[in-house]
């Protein structure tokens, strides 16, 4: 078994080997955002290029995902080689990999609404709206004499009320973004949304790789990624070129890395056991 600073050496030059479909990838990116590039270049669209860009977006975010699903098969078939785009092919992987993402993200939403409501979250937030909207009718209170109304017993027991979700819902939603890479990893092996969404065999690959092994991976993931954004944010300032250069290589130098080390992660082990 590799060690994870191997594993994500070899992650790190791969979107490298193949500088062409780096490219090919990155204007995915640029067409899939084009008016992140508008608003750098200070450049004015009507209403209706907006809902063009708009559309173009969700369409291209589909075709993204798919195409990194298509890496990560590639890395668990032990192919060095980064995918040629597709577009429907990837459009296609796409939509499945949001499928297994709404399947896996309902149960923790349905439990962090349960716990916002058990713990007076919503109660007080509504008790709050009702009397603010009461002195709204009047237009001569002003903005501090409204939040003066409500008694601080509905701000104390809000504080309390998100606090107590929040940390639910930080536990929850770290704990299923664990199981839904894994999940990636059995959509991209077998290619069926069903092998993907056995909830009892994504835990049996997690114990096979280590429950602590997979943490620190993901820990060091979410570094990396970190450090590469800075830069990327960095260089992103340059007039003009700048953002260019982010969605032409940056962009897509980092989704291609995560998808590698996600690959060498359950690929080594799947190859040992």
């Amino acid at each position: 078994m590799s060690s994870l600073i191997d594993l994500f050496k070899e992650a790190l030059f791969y979107p490298t080997k193949d500088y062409k479909a780096l490219l090919i990838f990155g204007l995915i990116f640029i067409i899939a955002d084009l008016q992140s590039i508008f608003r750098s270049w200070h450049i004015n669209v009507n209403p209706s290029m907006i809902a063009i860009c708009g559309f173009i977006t969700f369409i291209f975010y589909f075709v993204i995902q798919g195409y990194l699903l298509s890496a990560l098969r590639e890395t668990i078939n032990s192919s060095d080689e980064i995918p040629s785009l597709s577009i429907l092919s990837n459009f296609m992987d796409g939509l499945q990999l949001l499928v297994v993402k709404i399947v896996y993200y309902i149960l923790p939403t349905i439990f962090v609404l349960f716990v916002g409501w058990a713990s007076g979250t919503f109660s007080s937030l509504m008790k709050i709206v009702r009397l603010v909207g009461r002195d709204v009718v009047n237009t001569t209170v002003n903005a501090t004499a409204m939040a003066h109304s409500v008694p601080h017993e509905y701000y104390v027991a809000l504080f309390n009320g998100l606090m107590i979700t929040g940390a639910v819902a930080f536990i929850l939603y770290i704990l299923f973004e664990l199981l839904t890479e894994i999940a990636k990893c059995r959509l991209a092996k077998y290619n069926e949304m069903g092998e993907a969404l056995k909830i009892k065999e994504v835990f049996a690959d997690i114990k096979t790789i280590g429950v602590g092994r997979f943490i620190v991976w993901y820990l060091a993931l979410v570094i990396i990624t970190l450090l590469f954004a800075f830069i990327i944010r960095f260089v992103s300032a340059i007039p003009y070129v700048g953002i260019l250069i982010a969605f032409l290589i940056g962009t897509p130098f980092i989704a291609l890395f995560g998808a590698r080390a996600l690959g060498n992660l359950y690929n080594n082990v799947d190859k040992d056991v």
